[in-house]
C-alpha cells in the first residue's frame, strides 16, 4: 500500500541545514538541544543515504558551521547572502539535480532564514518538513510566531523523532538496525538529563 505523501521518505527527501554558525546561535537558549538534534537527524540522514545540503550566511564574516555539525560527516554547503536559500542558484540547482519532492528543513533563525527558504520551496513546488525541535530562534516568541506561519503556509510541522521514524518505516529492517545504536544513545542521553533535572530540583529544595 502506497505510504501517504505527509510522511517523509527517506528515498524522497533531502535534508537541509540553515546557517548553524556560532555567531546565530550564541543568543540561543536552546542551542544545545539544536545542536544535538540536528546532528542526530544528520547521522540517520547519513546512513539511509538521505542527501544532505547546508547554507551559511556570508561566511566570510560570520564563520563556517559549527564544528559539532561539521564533525557528522561531509556535507555540501553553500555560502549565501540572500536570507532565502532558494534565492541562491547553487542552492536550487543542487536541489534539483538530486531530483527529490521533499525537504526536512531544519536551522536558525525560524523566524528569518529558515521561514523565507521554506516559503519559497513551497512556492517552487516542493513538500517541505519542519520539524519545531530542529529549527529555533532567539526568542521564543519569533520561535512560536514562525512555527505558525510555517504551518498556515502549508509546511508539515513535525519532531526530530517523528521525522526519524518515517524516514525508517518499519522495524526488523536493515536499516532500522544500523540506525538503532542511535536511537539507544539518544534514548539513554535523554535519561541522564532527566536524572540531573531531578537532582537540582532536590538541591535547590
Amino acid at each position: 500500500m502506497e505510504r501517504s505523501e505527509m510522511l517523509l521518505s527517506a528515498k524522497q527527501s533531502v535534508m537541509v541545514v540553515i546557517d548553524m554558525q556560532d555567531v546565530f546561535l550564541r543568543p540561543i537558549k536552546v542551542r544545545k538541544m539544536l545542536e544535538q538534534n540536528i546532528g542526530f537527524l544528520m547521522e540517520i540522514a547519513s546512513l539511509l543515504s538521505v542527501p544532505r545540503l547546508a547554507t551559511v550566511q556570508n561566511q566570510e564574516h560570520f564563520g563556517e558551521m559549527v564544528a559539532s555539525l561539521q564533525a557528522k560527516g561531509e556535507i555540501t554547503t553553500i555560502d549565501k547572502l540572500c536570507f532565502s536559500a532558494v534565492q541562491i542558484e547553487p542552492f536550487i540547482l543542487e536541489l534539483h539535480s538530486l531530483g527529490r519532492p521533499q525537504i526536512l528543513l531544519t536551522g536558525v533563525e525560524a523566524h528569518i532564514c529558515v521561514l523565507q527558504t521554506a516559503l519559497d520551496l513551497l512556492r517552487a513546488g516542493y513538500r517541505v518538513f519542519a520539524p519545531y525541535d530542529a529549527i529555533g530562534s532567539r526568542t521564543k516568541d519569533d520561535w512560536k510566531f514562525a512555527v505558525r506561519r510555517l504551518e498556515q503556509a502549508g509546511v508539515i510541522v513535525n519532531s526530530v523523532e517523528s521525522a526519524a521514524y518515517e524516514w525508517l518505516e518499519s522495524a526488523g529492517t536493515d536499516e532500522f538496525r544500523k540506525v538503532l545504536p542511535l536511537l539507544k544513545r539518544r534514548y539513554q542521553s535523554a535519561e541522564i538529563e532527566d536524572e540531573d533535572e531531578e537532582e537540582d530540583e532536590e538541591s535547590e529544595e
